[in-house]
């Protein structure tokens, strides 16, 4: 594909993705390829063949496992009716939404919702998401807080490379680390806590600012999902990630496992991307 194409592609996904989000957050009935295409200001056909291009799959399926991920996330983690989370879902049936969810799950809704608190035993037949272990060593990192909105992700993250470069650091080619502490459900797409964070070096000052700092990071074990997308969904791979563990018997689903940690190779880019390609993890907790 040439580089202007990518180019056009690029902006069509970061004017259409925000809105699908925002469709899915606010259970909006239905998600039009004709209301997506006036968005990006192009042709329904053309979005269909970059959507597909871009996600894998076409709009309609990308959007139901969108939703779907919210709706299981829910009833895992929440306390509203299987029959509102149906609806918000697109389904106006307990039926419906019983069918498309042992479709996607191999479960009915009712076994993720009515998993005890101290189950330590997968569940039987869930055919979610499938995850790692992984392990954190310790590590410390420099790190920059960042209280703002989740759809302009790329502010700390320039503000810690500014601040690593008048430190004499280059940052470009490491990793970096997201801290992210507020549930994806309540806060998708309003104000929320971040931190960025990037390993090392040892040399810089403890508390150099109000925003930046220097932390250790404490080794922990947990388990880990590769996401491959849009950053934007980000918050749907970990509630994936979440509601497998809890399926799996590693956490419990009084609360969600948070923060969990997007791990980027390499440093995030200093412009918004369409498509990034990341490890998110979390640490369970099964009681307590």
């Amino acid at each position: 594909m040439k580089v202007d194409t990518l180019t056009r592609h690029d902006e069509r996904l970061l004017r259409v993705i925000p809105h699908i989000v925002a469709q899915v957050r606010d259970g909006t009935a239905a998600v039009s390829l004709e209301d997506l295409a006036a968005v990006s200001h192009t042709a329904p056909g053309y979005l269909r063949h970059v959507l597909r291009d871009q996600v894998g799959e076409p709009p309609h399926r990308f959007v139901r496992r969108l939703r779907m991920s919210l709706a299981a996330y829910r009833l895992v983690f929440g306390d509203r009716g299987v029959l509102d989370i149906a609806v918000d879902a697109g389904y106006h049936s307990h039926a419906a939404f019983t069918r498309a969810f042992r479709a996607t799950y191999g479960v009915p809704p009712s076994d993720l919702r009515e998993r005890p608190a101290e189950a330590s035993r997968p569940l039987a037949g869930f055919t979610g998401t499938q995850v790692r272990p992984a392990s954190f060593p310790q590590r410390q990192v420099a790190c920059w807080s960042r209280f703002g909105a989740r759809d302009a992700p790329h502010s700390a993250w320039d503000q810690l490379r500014s601040w690593l470069t008048g430190q004499g650091h280059c940052p470009a080619r490491s990793k970096a680390l997201g801290v992210c502490r507020d549930d994806p459900d309540h806060l998708m797409g309003a104000r929320v806590r971040r931190i960025g964070c990037r390993p090392g070096p040892a040399d810089l000052p403890a508390h150099p600012t109000d925003d930046a700092g220097v932390r250790v990071v404490p080794a922990s074990a947990g388990i880990a999902m590769r996401h491959t997308g849009p950053p934007e969904l980000i918050p749907f791979t970990y509630m994936d990630l979440a509601v497998s563990a809890v399926a799996r018997g590693v956490q419990s689903p009084v609360r969600p496992p948070l923060p969990y940690y997007v791990e980027f190779t390499p440093f995030p880019s200093a412009r918004p991307e369409q498509r990034v390609s990341m490890d998110v993890y979390l640490i369970p907790q099964t009681h307590g």
